[in-house]
C-alpha cells in the first residue's frame, strides 16, 4: 500500500524525498487515528488516497513558505 501511494502522490504532485514520505505517511497515520479509528469508522482506498494526497498538499505548502 505504501509504495501505491508514493506513486499515486508523486505522479499528480511531482518527485518527493523519502523524508517527506515518511512525513506524509505519519500524517495519514496520525489523521485516521484521529478522525475514523476514534468514531469507529473504517477507512477504503479511496478514502487513504484522497487523505494522502491532502496531507502531501498541506506539506508542500508548508515547504513553500
Amino acid at each position: 500500500m505504501r509504495t501505491v501511494l508514493r506513486k499515486i502522490l508523486e505522479a499528480t504532485h511531482g518527485p518527493m524525498t523519502d523524508s517527506e514520505f515518511a512525513e506524509v505517511m505519519d500524517l495519514i497515520r496520525t489523521d485516521v487515528k484521529v478522525n475514523r479509528v476514534a468514531f469507529n469508522r473504517r477507512t477504503s482506498t479511496k478514502e487513504a488516497v484522497d487523505i494522502a494526497l491532502g496531507c502531501f498538499m498541506a506539506l508542500q505548502r508548508g515547504v513553500a513558505v
